[in-house]
């Protein structure tokens, strides 16, 4: 009997620190945030990438009360940030600001070994304005298929920036596998903002950047926008027509921004800041005021499980090049 009473007092005991545990998971992420979280940016400064990670940070610090500080650690399109801080301690307050384009087309190009599932999606939170296709104004090329084939009549002579293992890269491998493009590729930097750079200076000839970018160039009459890249035009620019529509039906390219937390982070401490997310984009008029001028976009957010699935959809779009791309 003394035996079976010990026995009985033990399975009490696992039943009490059972009980007691998700009480003490929901206390920690009731007391989240209390110190100043840090805010990882895979891209450079001034590329459409940092500047939606850091207008989202500045929001999250008044709606979540503790300085949000934004570090970028650019480099690789992005792989060299998500490979040193997903196995940071997973506590909440060390998250990272993406885009999910370089996440998954990363691993689709060997780039990196792991994907979205190496990390705790926090928010897919934002559209970008769509990538472009850009030549110099002197360029004599005026159409897509003007462009390649112009790269067909001298093969590797016309040089196209792009940042290997990403967007920009899949964009020039789609044109080269559907269409018999002839570029000779250049890695041109992991951000569009030095990919522009390097178009206006005459170290390349065409690149693939965003049209925030790109804008006040083309608008100056320094740059031309062959087609964008978006599986429709943008509405704020409807003269610019999709890649789809120029001949080149598979050239479709939509980028997301994502913020990740690292592995084994809190589902709640996950959720709260999903939330503080959602309640930005959907209720602060400076957060849309800021994207429709700088993104062109309307606000755009998902909850934790839409962002996981979505995310997982773009994976699966990605690796089903990854034969080439690699």
């Amino acid at each position: 009997m003394k035996f079976k009473s010990n026995k009985l007092l033990l399975g009490a005991a696992v039943m009490a620190m059972c009980a007691v545990a998700p009480a003490f998971a929901a206390d920690a992420a009731a007391d989240y945030p209390n110190k100043t979280i840090n805010m990882i940016c895979t891209h450079g400064a001034g590329g459409d990438t940092d500047y939606n990670a850091r207008l989202i940070s500045r929001l999250l610090e008044k709606e979540l009360g503790v300085s949000v500080v934004v570090n970028n650690v650019p480099g690789a399109n992005g792989s060299i940030a998500l490979t040193q801080y997903k196995d940071e301690n997973p506590d909440g307050y060390t998250l990272i600001a993406t885009n999910a384009m370089s996440l998954s087309s990363n691993e689709a190009s060997g780039l990196s070994d792991y994907g979205y599932e190496a990390f705790e999606p926090v928010a897919v939170y934002g559209k970008q304005c769509g990538e472009n296709l850009l030549v110099r104004a002197d360029d004599p090329s005026n159409t897509l298929e003007e462009l390649i084939n112009a790269s067909k009549e001298k093969p590797e002579t016309i040089k196209l920036g792009i940042a290997m293992g990403g967007s920009s890269y899949v964009a020039a491998l789609i044109m080269a596998q559907d269409k018999g493009a002839q570029f000779a590729l250049v890695d041109a930097g992991g951000d569009g903002a030095e990919r522009m750079t390097s178009l206006l200076g005459g170290h390349i000839d065409v690149t693939i950047a965003p049209y925030t970018l790109a804008k006040e160039y083309i608008e100056s009459g320094k740059v031309k926008s062959i087609c964008t890249l978006m599986s429709e035009r943008l509405p704020a620019v409807p003269s610019i027509p999709t890649a789809k529509e120029s001949g080149v039906p598979n050239l479709v390219i939509d980028t997301l921004y994502a913020i990740l937390a690292p592995k084994g982070t809190d589902p709640a401490v996950v959720e709260k800041l999903n939330a503080a997310v959602l309640k930005i984009v959907n209720n602060s008029e400076e957060y849309k005021e800021a994207i429709k001028v700088y993104n062109f976009q309307e606000p755009y957010a998902l909850n934790v499980q839409d962002s996981i699935n979505r995310l997982k959809e773009l994976r699966e779009h990605m690796m089903s090049y990854a034969e080439y791309l690699q």
